[in-house]
Formats: C-alpha cells, structure tokens, sequence
C-alpha cells in the first residue's frame, strides 16, 4: 500500500473536518426547526378538518396576546378560507376571505395610520376577534378584519 504524502494527509483530515461540521450544522438546524414544523403540520390537519379544506396554500404565525397559527386554504366548492388555530389546538376559528377586507386593505388602513416601510401582513385573533397585524418599522397595527378600522397601534 502507497503511504500518503503529508499534504494529501492534510487535505484528508481537512476534508473529514469539514464534512463532519457540516453535519453537524444540518443536524442543528433541522432540530431546531422541527418543534415549528410540526405545529405547523399539526394546525394544518385540525384546519383541514375543521374547515373542511381540499387544500392548503400558507401556514402563518400569529403572537399577539394569544399564539394562533393562520392556515390559508380552498374548500372543495372553491371558497377561500382562512383557519385562525391556537397554539394548544383548542381554540379554532374558521373565516371566508370575502367575510373580511383582504391583506392589501389591511395594509391601506395602517399606512393611513402612519405605518412606515411595511415588512409584513398576518392573519390573527386578538380579544376574540379577526385581525390583521401589520408589522412596520415604527410599530405594529392591528386592522379588524371585518370592518378595516384600525384597533390598536403599538410602536417599536
């Protein structure tokens, strides 16, 4: 057998460094996002079945005072629904896009409020109603779904 030269030696060790770091650093990363995947995966499948669902487009994540995870899906006769599923699966709150102002209206409402560089737009129940939370640079605004009237303005 052919002794290998000490920068091939080197190479090989680096080589074998390299390849258990990265890994490791998959390894990590997918541990850490599993507890949300599976609460994502969880709030899909009570959605599905509580809205009667034949698809499903978004998963979101709502932390107001409550955690709620907001699944975007179709039923089967084509009506858009939006599933609003909290962080224990118990509470679960079922509404159709056209019952409320869409995201773009929502974003109006805030930027007509003062909201600056919006950077997100998310489907949530705040007090047991229907929201939307705008996120900006200088603070969050809570939109009522039903009515487009701003709720409440928290600044950053």
């Amino acid at each position: 057998m052919k002794k290998l030269t000490p920068v091939k030696q080197y190479l090989l060790g680096f080589s074998m460094v390299f390849l258990v770091l990265l890994i490791s650093a998959g390894t990590v990363l997918y541990l850490s996002m599993k507890p949300k995947l599976d609460a994502e995966r969880t709030a899909t499948q009570v959605a599905i079945k509580a809205a009667k669902l034949s698809k499903t487009s978004s998963v979101e994540l709502y932390n107001g005072p409550n955690t709620f995870y907001s699944v975007y899906g179709t039923t089967e006769s084509g009506g858009k629904r939006i599933v609003s599923v909290g962080e224990d699966n118990r509470e679960v709150y079922v509404y159709a896009e056209s019952d409320g102002i869409s995201r773009q209206q929502a974003e109006e409402t805030a930027a007509s409020n003062g909201a600056t560089d919006i950077s997100k737009v998310v489907f949530g129940i705040y007090a047991k109603s229907p929201v939307w939370e705008v996120t900006a640079t200088n603070g969050y605004y809570l939109v009522n779904f039903k009515t487009g009237e701003l709720i409440k303005k928290e600044g950053v």
